[in-house]
């Protein structure tokens, strides 16, 4: 793959990050209970990680990497959308996350397979093994704290 190719790419999955990121501050300045505050700047936190991780990432670090099998609890997928609003309860903010991230995800699948060349189906299996980690934390959490 040619370096253009694929800093286009990471600065596409970089935005995404920076978006993602952007939300769940914005999601912990609503959430009215203090576990869900830290919960979303922890998420944040963690897309910002993200985002410097994929700003140093080069081919070769994608090419070595190694894709770990991430759960599906399946939780997101029998979801409606909800649009994100500041009177959300923790439970509605969870789902517009779980959706969101299904979506990243969803969409790294998808441009792996219209893809033929090996590297770029590599890297875009890299970027959704790290949106399917996220997917996974979130129905982890609504699992056990919204639908106990």
């Amino acid at each position: 793959m040619d370096e253009r190719k694929f800093q286009e790419i990471i600065r596409f999955a970089m935005d995404k990050e920076s978006r993602a990121n952007q939300f769940y501050l914005s999601a912990s300045q609503v959430a009215k209970h203090s576990g869900a505050k830290e919960l979303f700047l922890d998420l944040a936190k963690e897309e910002e990680g993200h985002r410097r991780l994929l700003e140093n990432l080069d081919m070769e670090k994608v090419s070595q990497s190694r894709i770990e099998k991430v759960p599906d609890l399946m939780i997101s997928d029998y979801l409606m959308e909800i649009e994100f609003k500041p009177d959300l309860s923790y439970a509605e903010i969870l789902r517009v996350a779980m959706k969101m991230e299904e979506r990243s995800l969803k969409l790294y699948e998808d441009m792996k397979e219209k893809n033929t060349d090996e590297e770029i189906k590599k890297l875009f299996t890299f970027l959704a093994n790290e949106e399917a980690k996220h997917k996974y934390r979130l129905e982890k959490i609504y699992d056990e704290e919204v639908l106990k």
